[in-house]
């Protein structure tokens, strides 16, 4: 949140290191305590004129350490653990350098020094704070595959009503969730905020945090299952979230999904279903597709129907965006706008994007993450965007599925090879998994299998032809958006912007940004 003009500032809940230092249980070493509190920041990389950094301890890293470069930076205070706090109170105490600072209009002089116990809580204890002085409601999205697009539809339908802050990127985690609370200002109307999970209790612990009035399931699935141990498990940590809401809260959940059931007896909140069962309470009563691509709809939301046409193609986005619309619909917000506002959306990179091929054909790019729920989607995507013409599944590791991980990349590549995909390309040692699934599937589809990353992008020119439909997909930690760029001749990963929708086999439609 910038603070660089007086109006800015005037826009921010601003505390005093007073109300920081009790809320952290800490204790103030040096400055004073009615020191206004205008941003909260944890990387010393940003302009940190006027605010308090915290000193964040990880497993590799202590940003103790960097609370001096802080202050020299034109910091306000600081809010670390003990043994850092007492050696800068000391040095600032010595007279050392820096020993002071001011804001733009004087507003302070002393810097302050916080020591607390665990600088994470710390955080999380400010961030509660923070939140607890605005009247927004906040809107909390979970799931195995979606987060982040379900939060960024919703915040551009949000985005055409009201003011509202959300998660930025993918910040769902114990730090994330704080940082996107910190960002609410007095005007902010709603907050939206995604929260993450390895294994259960996590889900519950930032709720702790957020207070959400609202929350989404996007849908369960073998996600972190390394860490989770089990479907099961997984249910049982996304159902936190709905165990945190108020009794006149509301839960928007997947229609039938039987997983969920057992962990959400007795829930006081209102729940809302979405899906393509025409019993959910928001549901498509038809879907098709424009000749650009684009996917439009006649949907029924809470007893109303709209016609709607998104800036998206593949399927599973509209089940992502039937979620936010519920969503956006409890917040009592007019459904007839939403048509205007989907027309504009623009989901970020590497999630499903269509990309023109330099020798005609289409990428869709949907490399940012993968797990065996969202690989069957784009799976889907890629026959219905081919429309008859070659398909290409170009698909990478997927991470942390535990001693099942084997059985889950087979699956994957006989459900592709069965949906009738003419080439199938591992990339990574577990992506082997893949065109063993397909070829015991007994298609006779083209098979393919490259080592790694870089194996890959060397022998492109061996499973691609012109017009091809090539979908590639892998989790994070494979990068395949490099192969992407390899593949379009962009030169260029792409992870960095936001996209426009562009149609199957085109140039771009619309505006990309």
């Amino acid at each position: 949140m910038a603070v660089s003009t007086l109006k800015q500032i005037e826009e921010v809940i601003t505390l005093t290191a007073q109300e920081i230092c009790d809320a952290c249980s800490g204790e103030l070493l040096a400055g004073n305590g009615a020191t206004p509190v205008i941003r909260v920041c944890t990387d010393t990389r940003e302009d940190l004129t006027g605010s308090f950094f915290v000193g964040l301890r990880g497993e590799r890293f202590d940003g103790g350490v960097f609370a001096a470069d802080a202050l020299g930076s034109g910091a306000a205070g600081v809010v670390v653990e003990s043994e850092a706090a007492l050696a800068l109170a000391a040095g600032l105490a010595a007279g050392g350098d820096p020993a002071q600072a001011a804001s733009a209009d004087g507003g302070f002089r002393d810097q302050v020094v916080i020591s607390v116990a665990d600088s994470g809580q710390a955080l999380k204890q400010i961030a509660t704070l923070v939140a607890g002085r605005s009247d927004a409601p906040v809107v909390a999205i979970t799931g195995s595959t979606g987060k982040t697009s379900t939060k960024d539809i919703l915040f551009s339908l949000l985005g055409s009503q009201l003011s509202a802050v959300a998660s930025k990127a993918s910040f769902n985690n114990e730090v994330g969730v704080p940082l996107t609370l910190l960002s609410i200002a007095r005007d902010t109307q709603v907050a939206v905020v995604e929260m993450g999970m390895q294994a259960p209790g996590e889900i519950a612990e930032l709720c702790a945090v957020a207070a959400p009035q609202i929350a989404i399931i996007t849908n369960i699935g073998p996600a972190h299952l390394e860490f989770a141990g089990s479907l099961d498990n997984i249910a049982r940590g996304k159902a936190e979230i709905a165990a945190a809401l108020p009794a006149g809260g509301a839960l928007v959940l997947p229609y039938g999904e039987e997983l969920l059931e057992p962990h959400l007896r007795g829930l006081a909140a209102r729940r809302v279903t979405f899906g393509f069962d025409q019993a959910a309470d928001i549901h498509t009563i038809n879907h098709g597709h424009l000749e650009d691509g684009r996917l439009c709809c006649t949907l029924s939301c809470l007893g109303e129907e709209i016609d709607i046409c998104f800036n998206f193609a593949a399927r599973h986005h509209l089940l992502n965006a039937m979620a936010a619309i519920g969503a956006y619909g409890l917040l009592g917000l007019p459904l007839e706008a939403v048509p205007a506002a989907a027309w504009e959306l623009h989901l970020p990179s590497m999630r499903g994007e269509a990309l023109p091929l330099p020798g005609g054909g289409t990428l869709l790019n949907d490399c940012y993450n993968a797990n065996p729920l969202s690989m069957r989607s784009s799976l889907d995507y890629l026959i219905a965007a081919a429309g008859g013409g070659r398909t290409v599944a170009v698909l990478g590791d997927m991470g942390e599925l535990g001693p099942e991980s084997d059985r889950y990349h087979r699956q994957v590549g006989a459900a592709a090879a069965e949906l009738g995909v003419d080439c199938i390309v591992g990339v990574g040692r577990q992506a082997a998994g893949y065109v063993e699934g397909a070829s015991e599937a007994g298609s006779g589809c083209e098979l393919f299998h490259y080592g790694d990353r870089e194996a890959a992008i060397d022998g492109r020119h061996e499973f691609v032809r012109p017009g091809d439909i090539i979908l590639v997909k892998a989790s994070r930690f494979m990068r395949l958006e490099e192969l992407s760029a390899a593949l379009t001749g962009s030169g260029s990963d792409g992870g960095n912007a936001d996209n426009g929708f562009q149609g199957w086999g085109s140039g771009p439609v619309g505006e990309t940004r």
